[in-house]
C-alpha cells in the first residue's frame, strides 16, 4: 500500500486538473469535498452504490485539487491548511459513517475503523504540531484509504460473497491497520522527541 511514496509521480497530472479550477478559491474546492463526502456517505448508506462510487470520487478529487489550486495561484496560507485536514476528518468520518451504518457493515467493526482512521490522521497532524513535520507514511495512509473507498462501493455493488461482505472485509483491514500505522506514527514521534 503506502501511496504517499507516488505522490510525486502524479504531481503532473494534478497540475493538468487543475487548470481549469484556477479561477476558484481553493477553499471552494475545500468544502466541495466536503459535501461530496457527505453526499458519498448518504448514498452509500441508501445503497445507491453507484452514485456514492462518483460522489467519493469527485470529494477524493476536491481534495486532491484544493492545494494544487493554492501552490498554483501562490496563495497558500497557514488557514487554507489548517481548513483542509479539518474538513479532511470530517469527510473520513461522514464517509465511513454512511459505510459503518449501511447494510454492508458490522457496526462495531466498522466504529474500530473510524477509530484507526482518525487516530492515524492524528498522529499525522500532531507530528507537525510539534515541529517533526507533516506525517503521511504508515502501513495504511489517507492516499491508501481514499483508493480503496473510492472503488469500494462499486465493488460491494458487484460483489457476491454471503459469509461477509466485501464492505465488512474492508473495515476490518481499516481496522487492523489504522490502528497499527497510528502506532507506527506515535513510536516514530516519541522516538524523535527523545
Amino acid at each position: 500500500m503506502v501511496l504517499n511514496k507516488y505522490r510525486k509521480n502524479v504531481d503532473s497530472l494534478l497540475n493538468s486538473l487543475a487548470k481549469p479550477f484556477l479561477g476558484l478559491n481553493p477553499n471552494t474546492l475545500t468544502y466541495l469535498s466536503l459535501l461530496f463526502a457527505f453526499l458519498g456517505g448518504l448514498l452509500f448508506y441508501f445503497d445507491f452504490l453507484i452514485f456514492s462510487f462518483l460522489s467519493i470520487l469527485l470529494s477524493s478529487l476536491m481534495d486532491a485539487l484544493d492545494g494544487k489550486v493554492a501552490r498554483l495561484r501562490k496563495i497558500e496560507s497557514k488557514k487554507g491548511d489548517f481548513l483542509d485536514h479539518m474538513i479532511d476528518r470530517y469527510a473520513d468520518t461522514f464517509i465511513l459513517l454512511g459505510i459503518i451504518f449501511s447494510k454492508y457493515c458490522v457496526i462495531w467493526i466498522g466504529i474500530f475503523a473510524l477509530v484507526g482512521v482518525l487516530l492515524t490522521s492524528y498522529m499525522g497532524t500532531q507530528a507537525q504540531a510539534l515541529g517533526i513535520g507533516r506525517m503521511y507514511g504508515g502501513i495504511l495512509g489517507r492516499a491508501d484509504r481514499m483508493i480503496i473507498l473510492i472503488f469500494l462501493p462499486l465493488i460491494q455493488f458487484f460483489w457476491w460473497g454471503y459469509i461477509f461482505s466485501i464492505t465488512v472485509w474492508v473495515m476490518i483491514i481499516f481496522a487492523i491497520l489504522g490502528n497499527i500505522t497510528a502506532v507506527q506514527r506515535a513510536f516514530y514521534i516519541w522516538k524523535h522527541l527523545s
